[in-house]
């Protein structure tokens, strides 16, 4: 059956208390200390109120609550008949009242100088009305939750005895009349009652602390503290300066509201304990201090209410003391780990002050150390892992045991991510070249198997000339240098090689090719001519790259380009020298057109060079 706490019932519903053998239904009208101002701290807790009239009375000797008959009755008579263990937890609670008669007579007392009771009378504050509603209401209360704004009115104030609605007594004297207490009528209405001859019904209140638990019928019931775990288990042999795991077997809570167990240790026979362990789990470890010459242990089970089971102890158990090795100072894992590759650890030795170090224990993890897996038990100071595919961490920690037994602590590797990439690849169309004296054309394709996007770096005998990023896998590529004219022709005769690099941002594939340039000489013309309006008579021209003094160099011009046969001019020594170029031809059949042609072929002295611009001005 399942519980819940008295505290997270809502105002509103019913709850069952057992009185005088029967069940009984009470009304939860207020979660909580209804105003710190007007109620005392002893008023925090659950308030119910009997559902029905519970049985008639007058009201005393006079209309002061405090030394009436019911308030006597309530906590006398009525508070011996609810269930015994409810009654212990009733709260001793003050209430606000009061004090002396009403009429004029009586003071206010709230707070800490409440009334001191477990069962009462509600007020009439609480279940709703105040001066506002008649100006002899006695302020000794706050509105109660069940009461509150949009409870339904009157209706909710209706009490029933037997099968018909009638009066019940509220502790509220009327203050302007000696002879009068406040009731409530049968249709939920205010009205004044004389104490010495009207018999009006009882409903009685009291406040419960929220810890109390409900059943699925609404029984309100106690809590009970857990069974004593049944068995604690100790290993039977334990050495000095070790770790050791102690457990039990699961206690038995009636409420379902088990919250854990301490774990306590004696070294000296059970004489003093101290605790070791706290939490919900059933099993612990302990480090046994060397030279620690027995131990025992003992554990017990609480709720969450605070109740606790009784111990359960374990016998004793003599230590055997040796001392451990050291751990391994140090383990060294490789920060670069891949998936599917092999992986080289290694430690540093331990120490044993017995002299009888035996080897190590290396343990592998693969979720972050919460749990490991042995690879390796032997005396050497490394091993070679193998790393499988799908593993996303792996760390490793390694101990070092004696011939005895003794192990020393872990020493522990960082977390290693596995790499699972595939590196990009290059696909060239040939990596020897031979001999080139023109642009040339070398394609390359770029892939990668993860679909990342790449980066390609183009490199002229190891200097960068081009640079591509944002690159598709599957996209085909041409060496840009050597594929242009002009950079073609800025490159020396002689050998060199091409090297281009892919990245995919975590791996970097290259592949390289090689070609001979064998290029004496070199030319240079505007494929079209430069047409103009009216006639050419000058023009300068000037070659810049890197031309030998010994090689053969000439430079030429033409005004009519668009002619059939055009009139070349030599201007070798004008270009040479930086002069102005006075044409000659003075016809132009097709309209006045430049144009320059410029060869340079390699001297005696077999020393390369290229033209890297012509430029100029013709008018």
């Amino acid at each position: 059956m399942a519980n819940v706490r008295l505290g997270a019932k809502a105002v509103g519903s019913i709850v069952k208390i057992k009185v005088n053998g029967a069940s009984k239904d009470f009304i939860v009208v207020q979660q909580g200390n209804p105003n710190t101002s007007t109620y005392d701290s002893s008023c925090a807790g659950t308030w119910l109120l009997m559902k029905d009239i519970y049985t008639t009375s007058t009201f005393g000797n006079n209309n002061s609550y405090k030394d009436s008959s019911i308030h006597t009755y309530l906590n006398g008579t009525f508070y011996n008949l609810i269930d015994s263990d409810i009654r212990a937890a009733i709260k001793q609670v003050k209430i606000p009242y009061l004090n002396g008669t009403g009429g004029g007579d009586g003071s206010l007392a709230t707070g800490a100088n409440g009334l001191s009771t477990k069962v009462f009378l509600l007020s009439g504050y609480e279940v709703g009305w105040t001066t506002s509603d008649d100006i002899n209401f006695p302020k000794d209360g706050i509105r109660l939750a069940y009461f509150g704004s949009g409870s339904g009115g009157n209706s909710k104030r209706v009490a029933y005895n037997g099968s018909s609605a009638d009066r019940w007594w509220l502790r509220s004297p009327h203050t302007n009349n000696h002879g009068s207490v406040w009731a409530v009528n049968t249709e939920g209405s205010y009205d004044a009652g004389r104490w010495n001859y009207h018999s009006d019904g009882v409903r009685p209140a009291l406040i419960l602390p929220s810890t109390l638990l409900v059943s699925d019928d609404g029984t309100v019931s106690t809590n009970t503290a857990p069974s004593t775990p049944w068995n604690i288990s100790v290993p039977s042999s334990i050495m000095g300066g070790t770790n050791i795991s102690i457990s039990w077997e699961k206690s038995y809570d009636a409420e379902s509201n088990l919250s854990g167990y301490k774990v306590e240790r004696s070294t000296n026979d059970g004489w003093s304990w101290s605790q070791i362990y706290q939490g919900t789990a059933t099993s612990t470890t302990d480090n046994i201090a060397f030279g620690t010459t027995s131990v025992m242990y003992r554990v017990k089970a609480y709720d969450t209410e605070g109740l606790e089971s009784g111990w359960r102890t374990s016998s004793r158990v003599t230590v055997v003391n040796n001392n451990a090795p050291s751990a391994p100072p140090s383990i060294t894992v490789p920060k670069d780990v891949k998936g599917g590759s092999t992986l080289v650890i290694s430690w540093t030795a331990a120490s044993d002050s017995d002299g009888n170090l035996s080897g190590y224990i290396l343990e592998r993890s693969t979720d972050g150390g919460s749990a490991y897996t042995q690879v390796y038990k032997g005396n050497a100071l490394i091993y070679t892992d193998t790393i499988t595919k799908g593993w996303s961490t792996v760390m490793y920690r390694v101990k070092a045991y004696d011939t005895d037994g003794m192990e020393s602590g872990y020493t522990t590797s960082a977390i290693r991510t596995v790499r699972y990439n595939v590196a990009p690849a290059i696909n060239a169309s040939s990596t020897s070249l031979g001999a080139k004296n023109a642009p040339f054309d070398f394609t390359y394709t770029v892939t990668d198997a993860d679909g990342d996007t790449l980066t390609v770096t183009e490199k002229l005998d190891g200097k960068t000339t081009a640079t591509h990023t944002s690159i598709a896998s599957g996209t085909a590529l041409t060496f840009e240098q050597v594929a242009d004219a002009a950079g073609f022709q800025r490159v020396l005769n002689g050998s060199h090689t091409l090297t281009v690099e892919v990245s995919d941002g975590k791996e970097t594939t290259s592949a390289s090719a090689t070609f001979t340039k064998t290029v004496h000489a070199a030319s240079v013309t505007l494929t079209t001519p430069l047409a103009v309006d009216g006639d050419i008579t000058v023009a300068v021209l000037q070659v810049t790259g890197s031309i030998p003094d010994d090689a053969v160099f000439k430079a030429e011009v033409t005004n009519d380009a668009n002619d059939p046969s055009p009139v070349w001019q030599d201007a070798t020594t004008e270009v040479k020298k930086g002069m102005n170029i006075v044409f000659t031809n003075s016809a132009a059949t097709n309209g006045a057109a430049f144009n320059f042609r410029v060869s340079v072929s390699r001297g005696a002295s077999g020393t390369g060079g290229y033209i890297e611009a012509v430029s100029g001005a013709f008018q």
